[in-house]
């Protein structure tokens, strides 16, 4: 998977904005008085994991892997196999962890945004069989959007660093293990 960074100062406007793989892309064109334009686009990417348990076990105990994470429910759909929750508001933390842990918001000069911004996370999950009836492939998607929480701006797109999707499927193969 390839994440990049950019930011570069535009006259006294910061632009930040971060992108990774395909799927979704969102573009923004900022402009600078006699400077130019920059383009940005962010994309999101589903994680996919292939495991070696059945889609039923796995699906049985997702409330509770998104329960570890400190994630509350309010997507589920047992049709589809989908849980997750699409407008979760949190500041700061994601359980025990920083968020920068999990998301790359940009960074101010007291450190990274996502740590002290106001955040809306987007986490899904589709459980789903992989082929065979003893295999399940789990396919994560993280979205976030931040803003400062002094200022009252627009919110600004998040890409994610992977930890949320690899815990998705730590927590899942440390249950199924038991």
């Amino acid at each position: 998977m390839r994440r990049t960074l950019l930011c570069l100062p535009l006259l006294f406007l910061p632009a930040c904005a971060s992108s990774s793989g395909t799927a979704k892309p969102a573009t923004q064109t900022i402009r600078g008085g006699g400077a130019g334009s920059l383009t940005i686009s962010s994309r999101s990417v589903s994680d996919v994991s292939h495991l070696a348990y059945p889609a039923e076990a796995v699906w049985r105990i997702m409330p509770s892997v998104f329960d570890s994470l400190g994630i509350p429910v309010t997507v589920l759909n047992p049709v589809t196999k989908t849980i997750g929750n699409n407008a979760y508001k949190t500041r700061q933390r994601l359980g025990r962890l920083p968020l920068s842990k999990y998301l790359d918001c940009g960074n101010t000069q007291i450190g990274p945004n996502a740590d002290s911004y106001d955040v809306v996370l987007s986490v899904t999950t589709s459980v789903m069989p992989d082929g065979d009836p003893a295999k399940t492939k789990v396919v994560t998607l993280v979205e976030a959007q931040s803003r400062p929480i002094t200022f009252n701006q627009a919110y600004n797109r998040c890409s994610s660093k992977g930890g949320i999707e690899s815990r998705v499927v730590d927590i899942i193969e440390a249950r199924l293990r038991k």
